[in-house]
């Protein structure tokens, strides 16, 4: 047994063997693996001996410009010309240098470059490419009027003759410089004479040309015509000449000028330019481009509010100043506050007063009334009513107001998002305007992810809070008194307290809350809470509450303080933000105007309207929403002992809970009978 084991050890040993052996022969016979040969790097450059000749180091900066190794071709040709190789080399030498810096991106030392190239001697063929390149970099760099000088320098006295390429490319960038600077009249005498090479007009060029000469004056255009001419250029100009004149208000002498046109050539494009402007000059002749309408209650409940938004309107459009141009012209109207007459209004202004656009009025009925009758007659009217969707009437109405939805938002970014506020409960009054606030409160609540705990109505018409404060906290019957120990104990379970009304009825409420130790809430108002009357009747009830609105009056904005100060002389009280809001709808038509390019139709105001952007305004900078509403920061106010202020990040900390001995106002003595002989 133990002789068989040693024989197939041997075996099996020598049979490995033979496997290994016949391994190695087939790996040997196998072709040998070949390894990645590392790709190489750029080649070294040699070190350049700058005591070489010009020409050598010449030779050597252009090899390197010609592989791309841009600031190595630099040193080369600064060598070269330290050597002051004479203006015809140096000249080609400078040039290359440009191209070289423009190649590593320092175009400013290309430019320099090019600027010292010689003035004698140089190459004519170079200096020629020197000269183009020269003004494609000043346009590059934004010089605009270093650029014109140096193409205007060559298309009068190159240092060779141009080709004829060269002379449409100096002449094409030449107009394109011209437009940039605003100078339309030369750049359209440019395009005039590019097209004159041309032989004939190209499509493009057409464009371009009827672009350019139709924001030229009339007076640039009137030089350009009398000289012979392929009839499509004289209509080109003639339309814009038409242009010119009704834009500014020249509108007999532009109907004349389209008559012009008409016999000039069958172009149909032209023609429909033509009957395009022509319907534009008929619709000028029924409105007076400066006349402005402003629609206000000036009589009934609400006349006094609207005589002070009206102050506000006078001088956002700046009537009593006296300034040069065109100055809008008011025409005032009164809503009486009702629909009809709004509505009837509308109509006066536009067939009476031809007003280019209307202000107002304020209030739900009579703005929307208004808004649909704007939109029929195609007049752009911006309404200041507080409701959502009154530009919702049509593409002519505009709204510059604090929407409750735009109210809403801004108070739960600051209560939810900035001060982690996630339960809320509203007390409000039971009529449109509480319920509407209500309904939207709870709703963008919940879409926030936090919870309404408590709706409570109350009559519009209470002088006593008692009863619906001891709803709101779940208090229980019996006689209230402030520190007795057998006395019941309100349980808040609500973080929030949203109270949409005015400031009279928000005092008494507010100081009965004290009363009954409802304390270490926030307390939330609406716009209608930033009244100088709450500091009045409640500034220690209402500190710490906040409330939203756009305007600052003691805003460091020079804007501001001018619009304040001039108020404040006009009316001897601060102004709120019903009326900021009128100075800066009338901020804005002024500015319209008053433009260069104001508008001579309702529609073009209108489109003018939709473009406002960044506008400066006392209610923080304007631009036109795409549904056409005065997009402007809300900001978020609170109260402290000062009176009114802006939230400060401060304010969002956590304070202990107010004594609430000696809290009660005047307004709650006279609204709470059963209180105690010390809170009285």
């Amino acid at each position: 047994m133990t002789a068989g084991k040693h024989h197939i050890r041997r075996r099996t040993t020598l049979t490995a063997a033979l496997l290994l052996v016949a391994a190695l022969l087939v790996w040997g016979c196998a072709p040998t693996p070949k390894m990645p040969v590392p790709s190489p790097g750029p080649t070294p450059e040699a070190k350049l001996d700058k005591s070489l000749p010009p020409s050598a180091l010449e030779k050597a900066g252009d090899d390197r410009l010609a592989r791309g190794r841009y600031m190595l071709a630099v040193d080369a040709y600064l060598a070269a010309l330290s050597q002051n190789p004479g203006p015809l080399a140096g000249s080609r030498m400078r040039l290359n240098l440009a191209l070289a810096y423009e190649g590593a991106g320092q175009r400013v030392m290309a430019l320099e470059q090019l600027r010292n190239m010689p003035a004698k001697g140089g190459d004519p063929e170079v200096l020629t490419k020197g000269l183009l390149m020269q003004a494609e970099l000043e346009r590059k760099l934004g010089q605009l009027n270093q650029s014109s000088a140096t193409l205007r320098r060559l298309a009068k006295m190159p240092p060779r003759p141009l080709s004829e390429a060269e002379q449409r490319q100096v002449l094409d960038s030449l107009a394109a410089t011209q437009s940039a600077l605003g100078q339309y009249g030369q750049a359209t005498g440019t395009l005039l004479e590019l097209a004159g090479m041309e032989g004939f007009v190209t499509p493009s060029l057409q464009l371009r040309l009827a672009k350019t000469a139709g924001r030229a004056s009339s007076g640039e255009l009137e030089a350009q015509l009398g000289k012979p001419r392929p009839p499509k250029l004289n209509a080109i100009l003639l339309l814009a000449l038409a242009r010119a004149q009704f834009r500014e208000g020249r509108l007999d002498e532009a109907l004349s000028t389209l008559g012009q046109v008409d016999g000039l050539v069958p172009d149909e494009a032209i023609g429909d330019q033509a009957k395009v402007l022509r319907q534009e000059i008929k619709q000028a002749k029924l409105v007076d481009p400066v006349a402005v309408g402003v629609l206000l209650p000036l009589s009934g409940p609400w006349a006094q509010t609207g005589k002070e938004v009206l102050a506000a309107v006078e001088l956002g459009l700046g009537l009593y100043e006296s300034a040069a141009g065109k100055a809008p012209v008011l025409y005032i109207a009164d809503s009486r506050g009702r629909a009809m007459e709004s509505a009837a209004e509308v109509d006066k202004l536009v067939d009476e007063h031809k007003v280019m656009a209307i202000i107002g009025p304020l209030g739900a009925g009579p703005s929307l009334a208004a808004a649909r009758q704007a939109q029929v007659r195609q007049v752009p009217l911006i309404s200041l009513a507080r409701i959502d969707g009154v530009a919702q009437s049509g593409p002519y109405v505009f709204q510059d107001s604090l929407t409750p939805q735009r109210q809403v938002d801004g108070l739960l970014t600051e209560a939810m998002s900035l001060r982690g506020k996630k339960r809320f409960a509203v007390l409000a009054p039971d009529n449109s305007y509480g319920r509407g606030f209500a309904g939207l409160m709870e709703k963008s609540v919940v879409a926030r992810g936090g919870q309404v705990v408590r709706r409570l109505f109350y009559d519009p018409q209470s002088k006593d809070f008692t009863q619906y404060v001891q709803k709101l906290v779940k208090m229980p019957l019996g006689k209230y008194r402030p520190g007795a120990p057998d006395s019941p104990q309100p349980v808040i379970d609500f973080e929030a307290l949203f109270m949409p009304d005015g400031p009279q009825t928000v005092a008494m409420a507010a100081s009965q809350l004290r009363y009954f130790d409802v304390t270490g809430v926030l307390l939330m108002g609406t716009s209608l809470w930033h009244e100088t009357r709450l500091l009045e009747l409640a500034s220690r009830d209402v500190q710490g509450a906040i409330m939203p609105g756009c305007f600052d009056p003691g805003s460091r904005d020079p804007i501001v303080q001018k619009f304040v100060v001039e108020y404040q002389k006009a009316l001897q009280r601060t102004p709120s933000l019903l009326e900021a809001q009128g100075y800066d709808a009338s901020q804005v038509l002024r500015h319209l105007i008053r433009s260069n390019d104001a508008p001579r139709t309702r529609q073009a105001m209108q489109q003018a309207l939709l473009k406002v952007k960044d506008l400066p305004g006392v209610c923080g900078p304007i631009t036109m929403s795409p549904q056409r509403l005065f997009d402007q920061p809300v900001i978020i106010f609170t109260v402290d002992r000062a009176g009114f202020r802006p939230v400060q990040p401060q304010d969002r900390v956590e304070a202990e809970p107010a004594p609430t001995a000696d809290a009660a106002s005047p307004l709650a003595q006279q609204a709470q009978p059963d209180a105690p002989p010390a809170a009285q």
